[in-house]
């Protein structure tokens, strides 16, 4: 087929005479502006899709897309009507409560990707360690998220050094700060291609789980111009679907057309990260939850961002708004007091709010399947690495308050790759979860058991006096974890290595602790085989 060449950001490139056609058709429409929080990346997938695609110019719109620089903050941009659409985090609700005429029309995001960066050997592992700490961040507005975690711990922001953000991860690297606002599917990548070592503190852990990237526009918009609202709206959403589900095409279009100074490495890092956010296979893209406004919004009174809530009445943007009960009363008299009509309208109405409370339901359940399946490892029914460690640094800020001790084991199964090889993987996931229920048979409620990954576990004992308090509870682990697994009418036996650390008699911190279990493990593993291999030689 043959094409065309149209002039894009200052240079050629090429259209088919379908995208000519239906430059042509839209060329007589007002343009339309969706204004991004950041330069050109994965991260505004669904846009260019819609774009790209021609949903938008199918519905009718002429959109031009801007890229974000830090000084074109899309509230802004948007609020002085040099866009009419934009996308924004949490900050975009504070502004709405603080009286701005900002209406949300979809959650791309489900969780925020927002999150700071600490360089490893910064021992920077809780928000509490910043304290005194030169720290990278947008405006409060802007990061409100990072300043409602720090209320959640107690941590007055004066105490501090928040430094505006450079959007530079080199100052991290350099050491020219202590901690780095970034993007969970942006920077830890630099860090990891460069082998530099990174601890993430993420608002999620410390209760503070907001939407991210959600587009929105004004009152105003939706008054003068309701039709379009709603296409655009639905074609950006049409345009999220199948950037979710062509991936390596959106990639190669932002290499080939939007020149992003990106390898392919670093956008499919950045896809893989995202859709890890936005759960499409899970949750309807775009849906919000007005309880979970709410919740973000009790946050930020909470946190004394905002006075109260009273602006939130009309934030979540209804593209089919059901009559007023004016209107309903009015057409009931209009109609004239026939009862069979009234019973049908009112049979209507409760088969609709049936069908509000199943939907009500639903929403909820997913979204706390979503939080077990974020903290649970599924086979072990134990926590997973990542509660774990959240778990792990509350204890210890704890234990440092208190002055009190706790142990950490690492255990690992002895010869687990053997019973794979001779039974299959089922027969290990059945040894697995026999490893939960056995460890799980030990836990007092202040303890914490996990499976880090493959056959290793961690327990977490609080409140230990010293190391012998816990050898009767190794003793009784050994035991059950050695009980025979049936599986086909074979008994399969397995046995553990444990290794021990005891805070603050071996270690002041989680990893270190961990680590010197793992080493104490493997002794153990490393004497046991010499001793076995000794006695075959008697």
């Amino acid at each position: 087929m043959k094409s065309w060449l149209t002039i894009l950001n200052g240079k050629p490139y090429p259209m088919t005479w379908g995208a000519l056609l239906l430059t042509t058709l839209s060329a007589a429409a007002e343009p339309v502006h969706l204004q991004l929080r950041w330069h050109h990346q994965f991260q505004f997938a669904g846009y260019y899709a819609a774009l790209e695609q021609g949903y938008y110019q199918s519905a009718g719109l002429d959109v031009i897309i801007h890229q974000g620089t830090p000084n074109n903050k899309p509230v802004q941009e948007v609020l002085q009507g040099h866009a009419q659409y934009g996308e924004a985090n949490g900050e975009l609700l504070l502004e709405r409560l603080r009286g701005a005429p900002l209406v949300a029309l979809a959650a791309i995001y489900q969780h925020s990707a927002s999150v700071l960066l600490a360089r490893k050997n910064a021992n920077i592992s809780t928000p509490e360690d910043l304290v005194d700490k030169k720290v990278m961040m947008m405006e409060n507005t802007v990061d409100a998220d990072f300043v409602a975690m720090f209320h959640n711990e107690g941590i007055d922001m004066s105490r501090l050094q928040v430094i505006p953000s450079s959007y530079k991860v080199q100052d991290l690297i350099d050491g020219k700060v202590d901690a780095f606002n970034s993007y969970l599917s942006n920077e830890p990548f630099f860090l990891k291609q460069q082998g530099i070592d990174y601890t993430l503190l993420n608002p999620r852990t410390y209760g503070v789980d907001f939407y991210s990237d959600v587009l929105f526009t004004t009152e105003q918009e939706i008054k003068q111009h309701p039709d379009r609202v709603k296409a655009f709206q639905e074609a950006s959403l049409k345009g999220w679907h199948y950037a979710m589900t062509h991936p390596q095409e959106i990639i190669d279009l932002l290499i080939n057309k939007y020149h992003v100074p990106k390898t392919r490495a670093h956008l499919e890092y950045e896809a893989n990260v995202i859709k890890s956010l936005i759960l499409p296979e899970l949750i309807e893209i775009g849906h919000m939850n007005p309880w979970r406004w709410q919740h973000m919004a009790d946050t930020f009174i909470t946190a004394g961002m905002v006075e109260n809530d009273q602006y939130l009445q009309g934030f979540i943007y209804e593209p089919n708004p059901v009559e007023t009960q004016e209107k309903l009363i009015h057409y009931l008299k209009v109609v004239g007091g026939i009862a069979i009509l009234t019973s049908l309208i009112m049979l209507l109405l409760l088969k609709a709010y049936q069908k509000l409370k199943r939907e009500i339901r639903l929403r909820i359940a997913a979204e706390a399947e979503i939080q077990k399946l974020a903290f649970q490892d599924a086979l072990t029914g134990l926590s997973n690495r990542h509660h774990f460690f959240a778990l792990a640094n509350q204890a210890l800020k704890l234990a440092h308050r208190e002055q009190r001790k706790f142990a950490v084991l690492f255990i690992d199964l002895n010869d687990f790759k053997k019973i794979n090889d001779s039974f299959g993987h089922k027969a290990g996931d059945l040894v697995l979860a026999h490893i939960g229920h056995a460890l799980r048979r030990f836990l007092r409620e202040s303890d914490v058991a996990a499976r880090l990954g493959g056959d290793e576990f961690a327990l977490l004992l609080n409140n230990i006096h010293s190391k012998q308090d816990i050898i009767q509870s190794l003793q009784k682990i050994q035991h059950t974890v050695c009980q025979p697994v049936l599986y086909n009418d074979h008994n399969i036996y397995v046995s553990a290595s444990i290794g021990l650390a005891v805070f603050p008699d071996d270690a002041q911190n989680i990893d270190d602790l961990l680590d010197i279990a793992d080493k104490h493990m493997y002794q153990i593993k490393f004497d046991d085989k010499r001793s076995d291999s000794n006695d075959s030689l008697i």
